[in-house]
């Protein structure tokens, strides 16, 4: 009769593997329940191929013939796009780890197989020992297969999160698509009634309409992030078990193995030298030039346009033609050597629609402004101490169209909207006003009556700024006063400032909004 003793270590060993397998089992079954999903996300059985669709979710205003809003509201299709990825990919990998899962479960079910079956006739404490580390063993590889399965089953949970939240992002932008196209539908339709002024309202309100449905964007790529941030904490958890797990196996394994360690002999050191000679006489020129770089060739390859002209000319760049290339509107037009470039067209100054000459072609110099008229009438009064930082109007400028200023107040109220302005103080029928009053929609008016002007700081421009007032409150990247969706940044951002909104702005000064007046220092 025999007995069986088990020894502190052992019996350690078996229930460390036994624990390691729980905390294995417990993470794998977290992943499994989803409670790495963030409040309002879950997983659905949106088709993982969604993930593949690289479409073109803003087409349907291109469709609808009003392809120019995109311009306004092409920030939506980013996230869009962030989300493309590789459904193929993610489904191959998630079922790899899977499977490497299932086939560890088999080989640890063989394993106990074996040892029942080869040990049964083994008797006395060697024999319980062995099969006591036999299934430590078993155990451990039940574990490893946990781990991969996990590993597989987090994947595929975050690819069809990902899936969702792709899909779901397509729907929102598609909502807001068909929002903006009636908004734009009716504001054409008031167009004729509001001479284009509908049309700024139009974009403004597809601008917001835009805002709102990146921020829903925003909020869900926010949770699916912040849920694969928790999947990996839960990863990189079973990853750590794992080697726990491994760490355990293989000192039960290096208890085991007591023989000596085998010799072997070394193979005979190779020269590496000898290879580099014998593989770089391939390369070595047979006709014994210099010319290192001929390859068995009798001269330097031609390169078309590259080689010397007949005869050794020294033009080194005319690409065999005879002479330079010429680049149409680039070129100096006949009879005109000392002039500016035109661009094919008969005057120096490129015409920009509001900014074309006053009519019947009067051509008078920069500033000649009329003190206390509309902008755009001129007289040949000039500012007694100068221009200001910017210098004078680059023309006289005229009252730009109602459907120029339409396009320009939808840009600035997008701008201002991406750097953080409220939208819902940005209303679009009081920027048009504002900028009625102050310039008569000129760009280039310039007041030379206000006090400001006196101490050389004259308002300019769309809104009507001086110098100061515009470099405090322009816009980075927008910082040229002339440029009417530039001053109308700063204009807009100066009112909010001043007055707390556009309303009041108006309302201010007896219904004029004013600059402060700046003193020279």
């Amino acid at each position: 009769m025999t007995t069986t003793t088990t020894t502190a270590g052992q019996s350690t060993g078996g229930q460390a593997a036994t624990a390691l397998n729980n905390d294995i089992k417990g993470a794998k079954s977290a992943i499994e329940r989803g409670d790495w999903l963030d409040a309002g996300l879950q997983i659905t059985n949106v088709a993982m191929d969604v993930i593949n669709i690289a479409g073109d979710p803003l087409g349907a205003c291109a469709s609808a013939g009003f392809g120019w809003i995109i311009n306004h509201i092409k920030f939506l299709k980013e996230p869009f796009d962030k989300l493309l990825g590789d459904a193929g990919s993610i489904i191959n990998s998630a079922q790899g780890w899977v499977k490497a899962g299932d086939q560890l479960i088999s080989s640890a079910q063989k394993y106990r197989e074996a040892v029942r079956t080869q040990t049964n006739n083994w008797h006395g404490s060697a024999g319980d020992a062995y099969r006591r580390a036999a299934a430590t063993q078993a155990e451990g590889l039940d574990a490893l297969a946990q781990v991969s399965k996990g590993v597989g089953q987090a994947i595929d949970g975050a690819g069809k999160l990902l899936a969702e939240v792709r899909k779901a992002v397509l729907d929102f932008i598609n909502q807001c698509v068909q929002k903006v196209i009636q908004i734009i539908i009716e504001a054409l339709a008031k167009a004729w009634l509001s001479f284009g002024a509908s049309i700024a309202e139009g974009i403004a309100r597809s601008v917001v309409q835009a805002v709102q449905t990146a921020q829903k964007i925003l909020s869900k790529v926010q949770k699916f992030v912040s849920s694969l941030q928790k999947i990996m904490q839960t990863v990189q958890k079973i990853v750590a078990l794992a080697k726990a797990v491994k760490q355990l196996l293989a000192t039960i394994g290096g208890k085991a193995n007591t023989s000596p360690s085998a010799s072997t002999t070394q193979a005979p050191t190779v020269n590496t030298g000898t290879l580099d000679t014998a593989s770089g006489a391939h390369y070595t020129n047979p006709n014994g030039s210099t010319n290192t770089a001929n390859y068995g060739q009798n001269q330097i390859p031609g390169y078309g346009g590259y080689q010397p002209l007949p005869g050794s000319t020294t033009n080194a760049a005319n690409y065999g033609q005879g002479q330079v290339p010429g680049y149409g509107g680039y070129q100096q037009p006949a009879g005109r050597p000392t002039g500016q470039p035109t661009y094919g067209q008969s005057t120096n100054v490129p015409g920009y629609g509001g900014y074309q000459q006053l009519p019947g072609g009067a051509q008078r110099p920069p500033g000649t402004y009329t003190p206390g008229a509309l902008p755009g009438q001129t007289t040949e009064v000039k500012p007694p101490n100068g221009w200001g930082p910017s210098g004078p109007p680059p023309t006289t400028g005229a009252p730009a169209p109602l459907v120029d200023r339409a396009r320009w107040i939808g840009a600035a109220v997008e701008v201002l909207i991406n750097h953080g302005v409220d939208p819902a103080k940005i209303n679009p029928e009081q920027i048009a006003q504002i900028v009625d009053r102050t310039s008569g929609g000129n760009p280039h008016a310039v007041n030379l009556q206000d006090p400001n002007a006196a101490n050389g700081f004259p308002p300019k421009g769309i809104c009507q700024l001086p110098d100061p007032v515009f470099d405090q409150h322009k816009v980075p990247g927008y910082e040229d006063i002339w440029q009417p969706v530039d001053n109308m940044l700063a204009g807009i951002k100066y009112f909010l400032a001043e007055w707390g909104s556009l309303l009041n702005a108006l309302q201010g000064a007896l219904g004029q909004p004013s600059a402060p007046v700046i003193t020279p220092q």
